[in-house]
């Protein structure tokens, strides 16, 4: 026995073993991260960045929804046309639309952004507390918010707002398959 082999390893030959294209395989070259890199991570895994950010991007979706929304109304504010729109100037009819498209803007961008940051502070604050990744997070951060923004409704409206909100949550992750 060679001293560099075990006891009851075979002995085998370098030139008699080869390895055909498919066999091989290509590992991926994990590399050390950087310390600019874990600043990064460390910084976007802070609850209060992460709720901020989604807050900030549900108010720009609310704008492109109240921008959307009024485009589909008329001057009036409401979906019937008025009886004297047609004698209007379409100076005044563009400054009512634009005025409406502001306020709904507004609107929407507030609602949005006050929901994405109720849902990723409590997601994020949960996730932290359990120390784990999953679903059930999502589960518990939207039977908060849920609860949260249904609190005015009384304890049953509450329940409901949990439920729905939290399956709604489920769902969007399971479509998205985090």
């Amino acid at each position: 026995m060679s001293e560099g082999t075990p006891d009851n390893a075979p002995v085998q030959n370098d030139s008699s073993v080869q390895e055909s294209p498919a066999v091989q395989e290509t590992a991926k070259r994990i590399s050390v991260p950087t310390p600019e890199q874990i600043a990064q991570e460390d910084f976007m895994n802070n609850c209060i960045v992460r709720s901020v950010m989604s807050g900030v991007m549900g108010g720009g979706l609310g704008v492109v929804f109240g921008i959307f929304s009024a485009s589909m109304e008329g001057g009036s504010g409401s979906m019937a046309p008025m009886p004297n729109e047609d004698t209007r100037k379409a100076r005044e009819v563009f400054r009512d639309m634009v005025k409406s498209a502001r306020s709904k803007s507004v609107s929407y961008a507030k609602a949005f952004g006050g929901i994405g940051l109720l849902f990723a502070g409590s997601e994020c604050v949960i996730e932290t507390y359990r120390a784990k990744h999953d679903a059930y997070n999502s589960a518990y951060a939207g039977c908060f918010s849920g609860g949260f923004l249904a609190r005015s409704g009384g304890p049953k409206v509450m329940c409901f707002g949990c439920a729905s909100f939290a399956a709604f949550s489920v769902m969007i992750d399971r479509f998205l398959d985090h």
